[in-house]
């Protein structure tokens, strides 16, 4: 075992990050070379990583940190362990521990760069042991004691504590349809590996940059949210930001282009909104009941005037919309020739909304002798 009193300070020619780290410290080591290496990550400690200890820092790692959504949790459930059910292998773990613990999981959880395999950690050694983890965990055990390793595979490997509720905290919600009716509760938790991971592949993405003749990768759309002013509090193995990918809605249509889409798809006819055209059929209402008695042909001239413009527009509204929904099929890959019929003129003036009591007078007028009479006699001139 390991005593740090043995060790010189003046044998420690390295900086401390490129000794004891969450991260790789960019120095391969030979596996015979281990216990070398353990031994200086140890040297850099100020106290002695014991078995108590070891056994705190490993039964306050987990999956799933709840503090990275909700900084207000408290509690043991505030870390969660959550092996998915169709995993041949145990998840990855961070841990959450109080400052002072820090420098200990940097030796437990310092990705050691072998040669001739990915870099792994002690606990990743312990978790989901390879071809090289025996002769890891024994060079680890051979500096820091058997108890120490014994006390990282006690709480590592047991099963983890049931967790029966959460801590107060303020979590997301969001309900969504149960099968067997009404709704179900569900606050959405990343595991805790993704708030460092979503970084780790931004970056490996733009290193490609530095290699000749590969092309630059697109930039992607990205956010940067701050959980906590301090959030190595929450875990030493984060920092900085968290990096999202943005969640965007689709984009709303404008109305109108809501409309076609729904017309095109089986739905109802386009409104005509234009408010001139409510004023105008409620005037040539106006204009009818007046025609009742007295009438010349002054006054009937302009009667057939008002009743042309509302039909020629109205006409107009409905084979440009015809129009926009065609090449709106067309888009869609569907068959212009498959949208459903338009409506007549009459029916594309009246679907609209109207002032109180205006629907029956408009209603009225556009059903009147005199308005189809020039309805009919507009088509026939617009067929011949």
């Amino acid at each position: 075992m390991i005593e740090n009193d043995d060790i010189q300070k003046t044998e420690r020619l390295l900086k401390t990050e490129k000794v004891l780290s969450f991260k790789k410290v960019g120095r391969t080591v030979p596996l015979e070379e281990l216990p070398q290496e353990f031994r200086l990550m140890g040297s850099y400690l100020k106290s002695k990583l014991t078995a108590e200890i070891t056994l705190r820092v490993c039964k306050k790692s987990g999956s799933h940190l709840l503090k990275l959504v909700s900084a207000r949790t408290e509690g043991d459930s505030a870390i969660l362990y959550v092996a998915p059910p169709t995993a041949n292998k145990r998840p990855k773990v961070l841990p959450s521990v109080n400052a002072p613990d820090i420098p200990f999981c940097k030796v437990l959880y310092r990705p050691l760069e072998i040669e001739g395999r990915p870099p792994r950690s002690v606990v990743d050694d312990i978790m989901n042991p390879d071809d090289y983890s025996d002769t890891v965990l024994n060079a680890f055990a051979s500096v820091f004691g058997k108890d120490v390793l014994d006390a990282a595979r006690e709480a590592l490997l047991n099963s983890p504590k049931q967790v029966t509720k959460l801590a107060a905290g303020e979590f997301p919600i969001i309900f969504v349809p149960r099968a067997g009716g009404g709704d179900l509760q569900l606050t959405p938790v990343a595991p805790a590996t993704a708030f460092m991971g979503v970084k780790a592949a931004i970056n490996a993405l733009y290193e490609r940059k530095k290699a000749s003749g590969l092309p630059i990768p697109q930039r992607g759309a990205f956010e940067a949210q701050s959980i906590s002013s301090k959030p190595q509090n929450i875990s030493g193995a984060i920092g900085g930001p968290r990096k999202r990918i943005i969640a965007k809605l689709p984009q709303v249509m404008e109305q109108a282009e809501a409309e076609i889409h729904r017309y095109i798809h089986g739905g109802s006819f386009p409104r005509w909104r234009d408010d001139a055209v409510a004023e105008w059929v409620i005037r040539y209402a106006d204009m009818l009941e007046a025609d009742k008695t007295y009438n010349d042909r002054n006054t009937r001239a302009a009667l057939d005037r008002t009743a042309d413009r509302l039909i020629r527009d109205a006409m107009a509204f409905v084979s440009e919309t015809v129009e926009e929904a065609r090449v709106a099929k067309e888009t869609a890959a569907g068959s212009p020739d498959e949208i459903p019929p338009p409506p007549e003129p009459d029916r594309a003036i009246l679907r609209r909304y109207w002032p109180k009591d205006g629907f029956d007078k408009a209603r009225k007028a556009l059903t009147s002798a005199h308005f189809q009479h020039r309805l009919m006699k507009l088509k026939d001139t617009e067929s011949a």
